[in-house]
């Protein structure tokens, strides 16, 4: 290993070493999640309000979890995620008399907010993208876009519609665990996609859902290509030294 992928050695080792199926796995767990929402029998706004502090609880649980998949540069969004994700599960759950306008809501705002974080990770992903040719193609870009897209719109449905509906609330609360779990299914997908790439390169910097594990790898590729070609460029130089030297002496 040379001594410029050695630092990113380094940061791919202090990032963190959760494993992409991991992550994976726990996507896959909300989408379940999700399928089993819409079969349970609540009825009342209480419970569907009790239902929707729980899974901003546990989007909380997995926003810190990707803090520990992610780049140092990205950690703090997802800590900041989680914060919000906590207060609005306690106000869901501590609402004292919660009515069907405050839990369509609070769904709305919890989706508008992650949609727009995905969609921002997401253009910003592409702009690292498209810096680079050796990893352009691993990072899905449009994976995040699309969740982000429609975690928006449910959003707006929630919070415009104008009848009242314990069905739709059910299932705008099981829309937005779904959203959650295909975030993390994106994230996967491209924590896995960065890491083969990666590893044919011979670099090992930390990756996240967004631009900075393919930023990352391209700064080190870049410096590495760099070193080589001013290493190159001297040695010709001194070749050529060497030549004209002996021509004047010849």
């Amino acid at each position: 290993m040379s001594a410029a992928t050695a630092p990113a050695h380094r940061d791919g080792e202090r990032a963190g070493g959760v494993p992409w199926w991991l992550v994976l796995a726990v996507g896959i767990a909300w989408a379940l999640f999700a399928l089993a929402m819409i079969q349970f029998d609540l009825t009342t706004e209480r419970s569907i309000a009790v239902l929707l502090g729980v899974v901003l609880l546990v989007s909380a649980v997995s926003e810190l979890l990707a803090t520990t998949a992610t780049t140092r540069d990205w950690r703090w969004s997802h800590a900041l995620l989680a914060v919000l994700f906590v207060a609005g599960g306690v106000v869901a759950l501590a609402w004292p008399d919660p009515t069907f306008t405050v839990v369509a809501r609070i769904v709305a705002w919890y989706l508008l907010g992650k949609g727009i974080y995905d969609v921002v990770n997401a253009f910003v992903a592409r702009r690292a993208e498209l810096r680079t040719t050796e990893l352009r193609g691993t990072a899905q870009w449009w994976m995040p876009l699309i969740v982000g897209a429609f975690e928006i719109g449910v959003a707006f449905w929630a919070a415009a519609y104008p009848n009242r509906s314990l069905t739709l609330l059910v299932l705008w609360v099981s829309l937005a665990a779904l959203a959650t779990g295909l975030t993390k299914i994106a994230m996967a997908t491209r924590m896995r996609g960065v890491r083969r790439e990666l590893a044919a390169l011979d670099m090992f910097p930390s990756t996240g859902f967004g631009a900075p594990a393919v930023s990352e790898a391209t700064r080190t590729h870049a410096r590495t290509e760099a070193h080589a070609r001013t290493e190159a460029q001297t040695r010709t130089e001194a070749t050529a030294g060497e030549a004209r030297g002996q021509g004047r002496f010849a």
